[in-house]
Formats: structure tokens, sequence, C-alpha cells
């Protein structure tokens, strides 16, 4: 089922600050990146729009702030569903540099997710590496 624009625009946004924060992006990464936001909106989006959105975002610290902004506006659901690609992310290429892990934590803080909840989240999204668990 297709999401809002602007949710999938917070997951977008997310799961390209976490496969850039290592200053790589594998091919991997960038099929994880594909597989959900097809997921997400019903619509495919190349490795061209994937590229377009790692320049625009992966080392913009200004996505943790628009994050922690618009954290008060959204649901608890959302904000786990961001965390949750975030980490499909972190475990896409199956390497967790530091810089990645400390991208996600930053972005659990932004939205103000305990870190006990992201470890939960991330917990679930471990087994899957990357496989649609819904």
């Amino acid at each position: 089922m297709p999401k809002k624009s602007t949710d999938v625009d917070w997951i977008l946004k997310a799961m390209v600050a976490v496969a850039g924060a290592d200053g790589r992006l594998n091919a991997r990464e960038v099929g994880c990146i594909q597989k959900v936001y097809q997921e997400r909106t019903g619509r495919p989006v190349d490795i061209s729009g994937v590229m377009l959105a790692v320049h625009a975002y992966a080392t913009k610290q200004d996505v943790l702030a628009e994050l922690a902004a618009a954290a008060g506006s959204m649901s608890g659901e959302l904000k786990e569903e961001i965390v949750r690609a975030a980490c499909l992310m972190l475990l896409a290429d199956e390497r967790v540099a530091g810089a990645e892990r400390e991208r996600l934590k930053d972005i659990a803080a932004a939205l103000q997710i305990s870190e006990s909840l992201l470890d939960a989240i991330l917990g679930r999204a471990e087994p899957a590496s990357g496989e649609d668990r819904s």
C-alpha cells in the first residue's frame, strides 16, 4: 500500500543518510533503497534517482534537524518505519560501519526514539537482512 509522499520522503532521507555516512554507496545499498522505496510507494526508482537522493541528502546534517523539527507531527508508527528503513540500510551491505551506526543513532535521537526501542527495531530488522518482514 503506497504511503503519503512526505512519509516516503522521510524514509528515503533517513536511508540515504545512513547509506552515505561512511562515504561509500555500494550495489546492495542502492538495491535496498530501490526495494524499500518501491514497497512504500508502489513506484520504482532507478539508480540515477537513488544517486540524486544520495547527493541531496547523504552529507547534509540538515536531515537530522529536519527530522527533529518534524518529529512532533509524526505518528509513532511513521517514526518506527523511518528507523526500520534506516536499520535496513545499516545492514544492507553486511558491513556495519561505525559512521553508519552513529548516523542511525542520531536519526533515532532526532525522532525521539529511545535507545531500547532502537535496539528492538534493529533486532527485528537484523534477521531479515533487508527482506520485508511485514
